[in-house]
């Protein structure tokens, strides 16, 4: 069925060819009005929101992305769906890492519609939130944008995107970076989610200990983790939204540490849709919870001296109340000793 977009992009054209007598209504004017309705966009399916968020960016009005797991999921938890099925049976180009589910897909896929998934699927591998991984994110879809687009003039364009958001993000990254070293960071000890290590030890913190996802922990991993914290002084307990955020609360409030939840993907915290917006969430995040641990530290050092003041007090009043006691006691002395010779005089 012929959308609406394209009846009025038909019209719109259909309108200026009776308009102008020079104009011709060949196939590069269709194309165009198809282009205007969206119909010729590139179909991107996208395994997380990392890669849905980068394709957006890159592509622009020219792409339509899809992206399989939720922002605020684990996709090494995700059970793929019917509408998976479709959606990647209808892709133009399929970008992501190989995630463990990723081959039941692929032959469901076959399966359905006897569609190749491998032809057309593009990987990509390694961590992405610091800024050597984030960029080299980018190159890659922007690689896989180009493989796949017939256009040349909008190839030129993922080109051209790729340039401005890596220059736009090693910008912010620095500034990430100067303020991390503002707040001496690198005194900061930390225990961290072992998902977010890439991106805390980057900005400088001091890494004491790490652990990973909860459900692969022992009693005896977390007695580990709480002796820790509490021997070597740790500020921060840093945790990644996506693997669940209990266990790290529950040692920051065992060693008295300032709890900190990250994300790992864009778009699963709000005004995070791209991953300079995620690194800039994540960055203020810890400094933030940094600033609370000192300022409450500072408290703390201001309440053990008015302590340590009060105690000075309760004992020199003890003091006194120890002197007054002995005058009180002697003088008591001499007045039996004074009443007794009285009654002994002739």
């Amino acid at each position: 069925m012929v959308g609406r977009k394209v009846l009025i992009a038909l019209f719109a054209v259909l309108l200026a060819s009776l308009l102008s007598p020079m104009a011709v209504m060949g196939h590069e004017t269709l194309a165009y009005a198809l282009d205007v309705a969206g119909e010729n966009r590139l179909y991107v399916v996208a395994l997380t929101s990392v890669i849905a968020s980068i394709a957006r960016q890159l592509g622009g009005d020219y792409v339509e992305v899809h992206s399989i797991v939720p922002a605020g999921f684990c996709p090494g938890h995700y059970d793929i769906t019917p509408g998976d099925v479709a959606a990647v049976a209808e892709a133009d180009v399929i970008i992501g890492h190989r995630w463990p589910w990723f081959e039941d897909l692929a032959q469901a896929v076959y399966e359905a519609t006897g569609k190749n998934v491998s032809a057309i699927f593009r990987e990509v591998s390694g961590p992405w939130n610091t800024p050597e991984g984030a960029i080299a994110h980018i190159k890659a879809v922007a690689s896989a944008l180009c493989e796949f687009e017939e256009n040349a003039t909008r190839r030129d364009y993922y080109i051209a995107m790729n340039e401005t958001i890596c220059s736009e993000l090693l910008a912010v990254t620095g500034e990430l970076k100067a303020e991390a070293e503002e707040f001496d960071v690198g005194s900061v000890k930390v225990i961290c989610m072992q998902w977010q290590v890439g991106f805390v030890q980057w900005l400088g913190f001091d890494i004491v200990a790490t652990f990973g996802p909860p459900e692969r922990l022992s009693p005896e991993d977390v007695a580990n983790l709480v002796e820790t914290g509490r021997s070597e002084g740790v500020a921060l307990v840093i945790d990644n939204l996506q693997s669940g955020t209990e266990l790290g609360a529950a040692v920051a409030r065992e060693i008295g540490a300032e709890h900190v939840v990250l994300t790992n993907f864009p778009d699963a915290v709000p005004g995070t849709p791209t991953l300079v917006d995620m690194m800039r969430y994540n960055a203020a995040q810890l400094f933030n919870a940094t600033e609370t641990w000192r300022s409450k530290g500072e408290e703390i050092r201001r309440l053990e001296m008015e302590i340590e003041g009060l105690r000075g007090q309760n004992t020199l009043l003890l003091g006194l109340t120890a002197s007054f006691a002995i005058v009180a006691v002697a003088e008591a002395v001499v007045l039996v000793l004074t009443r007794r010779g009285w009654r002994k005089a002739p």
